[in-house]
């Protein structure tokens, strides 16, 4: 990979897109482990390469998610009933969605 700056970005990029949420929780007496894969996403880890006004452009065009999309699909993770183990979930943007 070369050091030019879209290489640096789709470095990072790609590196910010990979979370895994993993913990132990004693209050609801069970482990949770999951695997998180978002598309990219608006936040301040884009700046500087997308700028403010470029992010809400691509949020308007639904080529890019919010993070409140994110913390949506987590919340579904966390929320489902003991018997359930959600282990992975992908959200993209809707237009990504249709490659």
């Amino acid at each position: 990979m070369t050091d030019s700056p879209d290489a640096h970005t789709q470095v990072r990029s790609l590196a910010g897109r990979r979370v895994a949420i993993t913990g132990g929780t004693t209050g609801i007496g069970r482990a949770i482990a999951a695997r998180v894969e978002p598309g990219k996403t608006g936040s301040d880890m884009q700046l500087p390469d997308v700028p403010v006004e470029k992010q809400r452009e691509q949020i308007g065009k639904e080529t890019m998610l919010r993070a409140e999309d994110i913390a949506v699909g987590v919340h579904y993770m966390l929320t489902q009933p003991r018997r359930t183990v959600v282990q992975q979930l992908v959200i993209v943007p809707r237009a990504q969605a249709a490659e």
